[in-house]
């Protein structure tokens, strides 16, 4: 991802959002990761310090990992996080149907 620092609280935005619609929890993500150069491609990358508050939760560790990964790998633009937290603001306020 382009600038990834420039969009640190984008980032951070995006994964406590995540989060919340997945497990329908919240979680404090502070020191949980961190931005760090690539030795190799010196690329800013994620770089997850997970906690026992997340490795104690495999498939939140996991889904976090996924997450890291797909931003650390291009495959998660900033448009897409833009439109990802979008979607998930707008399906909070849709009201709840009861299907029988």
């Amino acid at each position: 991802m382009e600038n990834m620092l420039q969009n640190i609280d984008l980032i951070h935005r995006y994964l406590s959002i995540s989060i919340t619609d997945q497990f329908y929890s919240t979680v404090d993500l502070e020191g949980e990761y961190t931005f760090t150069q690539n030795i190799v491609s010196k690329k800013t990358i994620i770089v997850s310090t997970f906690t026992s508050k997340i490795l104690l939760h495999p498939q939140l560790k996991l889904f976090l990992t996924a997450l890291i990964t797909e931003i650390n790998n291009g495959k998660c633009t900033v448009e897409l996080i833009r439109e990802r937290i979008r979607h998930f603001e707008e399906i909070r306020y849709l009201p709840v149907r009861k299907i029988i």
